[in-house]
């Protein structure tokens, strides 16, 4: 089990309806929380392809830096990591 901070930025943020979640998980693996926050939050469209890999345009950071340092989505989390989800492909709105 492990508990995170989300933090959503960009459009993820508008349609989540949140800015940033504590989150507890009974998974330790990047992947496997990053689907549950993303299904929870309904963000999953805006992160994940339907395999469950990260689309090309969104971006996954733990504790500040690309999910690459940690193995990517099969990378262990700890207690109090910070994860970013974030859309990075241009859109019109104001956030």
């Amino acid at each position: 089990m492990v508990r995170v901070n989300v933090k959503f930025m960009s459009i993820v943020r508008l349609q989540a309806g949140a800015d940033e979640i504590e989150f507890t998980s009974q998974s330790d693996t990047l992947g496997n929380v990053v689907k549950e926050v993303a299904r929870k939050y309904n963000v999953t469209d805006l992160i994940l392809t339907p395999d469950g890999n990260v689309k090309p345009w969104a971006r996954i950071l733990v504790n500040g830096r690309s999910q690459d340092y940690i193995g990517g989505m099969n990378g262990k989390l700890s207690d109090g990591d910070r994860i970013a989800l974030i859309y990075s492909f241009p859109y019109h709105e104001n956030v």
